[in-house]
């Protein structure tokens, strides 16, 4: 089974459905860091649920696509129900291959673009990605980890603090065949409630691909 692809037609419409879905927009609450605030990376889980990696892995299997590719389209639905529409670049790291820099991903709403457009644009823009060095820090990294032990040392990965200083990032691993979503941010650029907002959406945004995305025709 291959991989929804979204028509030329569909995606022409979908880029042009409103000029903001083509500007970039920041995810941060505060450009520089405030110095008001504590700086620090702190950790926010979405509730890993059987249900959630169920449905992961349900429609992995029936849309014939990569885990990494259903993810990184919630993630794009996510942020464009929570913080708007528009272009956000994003460091992705997954089981594909080497770190991508600044993956230009197109968040959009249902209004916009449904569940099988949103995914067959990630799923272009992963497979035509390379690794490059892109001007500055991205905001957001995207950090698939894939299965990962309970014992690692020193530290276990799926617990250690962000060092690559981006201001949020989205780690998702497995553990005893459990699937869980950790969002790491930075205190001096987020309000807490900014990132409680994301991780409360972004199942809702992974059971909207999961049940309503269709496998290409």
């Amino acid at each position: 089974m291959v991989a929804p692809q979204l028509p030329v037609s569909a995606n022409e419409a979908f880029k042009s459905v409103t000029q903001c879905a083509l500007a970039t927009i920041h995810v941060v609450d505060y450009d520089t860091p405030d110095a008001t605030r504590p700086a620090g990376m702190v950790r926010l889980s979405t509730p890993d649920t059987e249900e959630l990696t169920a449905e992961l892995d349900g429609a992995s299997e029936y849309l014939g696509v990569p885990s990494d590719e259903l993810l990184l389209a919630a993630l794009a639905r996510t942020i464009a129900k929570t913080l708007g529409d528009g272009v956000v670049p994003v460091d992705v790291a997954s089981e594909r291959g080497s770190l991508l820099d600044a993956v230009p991903l197109l968040c959009a709403t249902a209004q916009q673009a449904d569940a099988t457009e949103l995914l067959g644009g990630v799923h272009r823009l992963l497979t035509s990605a390379t690794e490059r060095i892109a001007d500055g820090m991205s905001e957001v990294y995207f950090n698939y980890l894939g299965e990962v032990p309970e014992d690692s040392v020193p530290v276990p990965v799926q617990k250690a603090p962000p060092g690559l200083g981006h201001a949020l990032e989205l780690r998702i691993y497995r553990t005893e065949d459990r699937v869980h979503v950790d969002w790491w941010y930075d205190t001096s650029h987020f309000e807490p409630y900014t990132v409680e907002e994301l991780a409360e959406q972004f199942p809702l945004a992974l059971f909207e691909m999961t049940t309503d995305a269709l496998p290409a025709a």
